[in-house]
């Protein structure tokens, strides 16, 4: 009987790697739209914010831990395959959306899909990658979401001008705005995808040398209790970066919109490829970095890099709101999006460096929920908070946008401080086979 054909790891990093940009590509499609949204659905800067963060957090906090436990004890490439198709799906179907409550009911549609997918991805890749290349590994994972945010910019400026400079515009049935046609163009080669994820093998889990078991709520409860300083600073440090990240992704574009009176077209096309060179290039760098560090015996080293890279970080983003060009305020906003992707290169495989195999679905559900309720909950909806109900004049999203980023960043850098002084780590290879 002839052996099974061995997994390859990069493969499947692949394909995992494409559908994270598709997440984010029609998580973040709203933000390039907003203006538009606003307009025709007569929306407020705090429903925008609803629809872009809000949203997700709920999600994610009813459904992200029963999917993270789903993934330690089930088929995690089908978990995956599933919700790629549930939030394409649903993305298409804000299309036919005409009012913000349709809206809300297809993006928590979105959100449940996506839920499902970076569990799963974290499990699988820590199973196919050893430590010393996991950082790269989950870096690589982790572009796709800025590269999804970017060619979200992109792709919805590309639709928007191919259809607004049509003689004449096709809308399905049902729809009144330009705007819906781009969630269908966006939204439906994800079926595709979902169909590609689900042809993936199962790789084996591991666990040192002995096969790990599906832990009961007792082991997972000591891991978590044993290890809840390190855990909690690591999880709320991701937290509050992210909280910068999502209001850039979701706040950026408007604020370039309103600031420098671009058209959304001529911000997308400037801005997209921009958040993505910037983006990839922290990722890769900080990954390389940390896994460099790792492997020469600085076990704390992607919480040292995490520490400075937030910090130095939140300088270019109070300066912001006071470029006097454009030029510069794209300078300072690709920057600080240099330094913060370092942050994600390497909390994530520092998460991933400290949880035994079969928690690492539960854990990264706990990291997704936190990062999320407050990254992508409160991030987006506070700047929206601050922009119309403390500031008072929409011109001024930078500076609403700058205060919450900031803050958020400054935090960020003292709980990986908090992390280094209490990390545990030693590095080892038994986590994972060599590739």
């Amino acid at each position: 009987m002839p052996l099974p054909r061995p997994i390859n790891p990069f493969y499947t990093l692949g394909v995992l790697t494409i559908a994270s940009t598709l997440s984010y590509l029609d998580r973040q499609i709203l933000g390039l739209l907003a203006e538009p949204l606003r307009q025709d659905l007569h929306l407020t800067d705090l429903q925008i914010g609803l629809l872009q963060g809000f949203t997700f957090a709920i999600v994610l906090a009813t459904a992200g831990l029963p999917l993270g436990r789903w993934v330690d004890a089930g088929n995690r490439v089908r978990i995956a395959a599933v919700g790629i198709a549930l939030w394409s799906i649903m993305t298409a179907a804000c299309g036919f959306a005409g009012s913000f409550g349709a809206l809300l009911l297809c993006r928590t549609g979105v959100a449940l899909g996506e839920a499902a997918l970076t569990p799963a991805a974290y499990s699988l890749i820590s199973d196919l990658f050893p430590t010393r290349r996991r950082g790269l590994a989950i870096s690589i994972y982790s572009t796709g979401a800025f590269i999804g945010a970017g060619l979200s910019l992109v792709l919805a400026a590309t639709v928007l001008h191919e259809l607004s400079s049509a003689g004449h515009v096709f809308l399905l049935s049902g729809m009144r705005y330009i705007w819906q046609m781009v969630f269908v163009f966006i939204g439906l080669p994800g079926i595709a995808v979902a169909l590609w994820a689900a042809s993936l093998k199962e790789p084996r889990r591991h666990s040192g040398t002995v096969p790990a078991a599906v832990p009961g709520m007792v082991e997972i409860r000591a891991y978590f209790l044993n290890n809840r300083v390190e855990l909690a600073s690591l999880y709320f440090c991701l937290a509050f970066a992210a909280t910068q990240a999502y209001s850039y992704s979701a706040w950026i574009p408007t604020m370039l919109i309103r600031t420098f009176h671009m058209p959304p077209v001529v911000v997308g096309f400037s801005l997209g490829p921009l958040l993505i060179a910037s983006s990839v290039s922290g990722l890769i760098l900080g990954a390389v970095l940390g896994d460099s560090l790792v492997r020469r015996g600085i076990a704390a080293a992607r919480p040292i890099l995490m520490c400075g890279a937030a910090l130095v970080a939140s300088l270019f983003t109070a300066a912001v709101p006071f470029a006097s060009t454009l030029n510069v305020a794209l300078a300072l906003i690709s920057t600080a999006t240099f330094l913060s992707t370092i942050i994600v290169a390497n909390g994530p495989a520092a998460l991933q460096d400290i949880t035994p195999s079969r928690m690492r679905g539960i854990s990264s559900a706990v990291g997704v929920l936190i990062v999320t309720l407050i990254g992508m909950g409160v991030g987006p909806t506070l700047v929206g908070i601050v922009s119309q109900d403390i500031i008072g004049d929409p011109s001024k999203i930078g500076l609403a946008l700058s205060f919450v980023s900031t803050i958020a960043l400054i935090v960020s850098s003292a709980l990986a401080l908090v992390a280094i002084v209490n990390h545990k780590f030693e590095p080892d290879n038994t986590a994972a086979r060599a590739v």
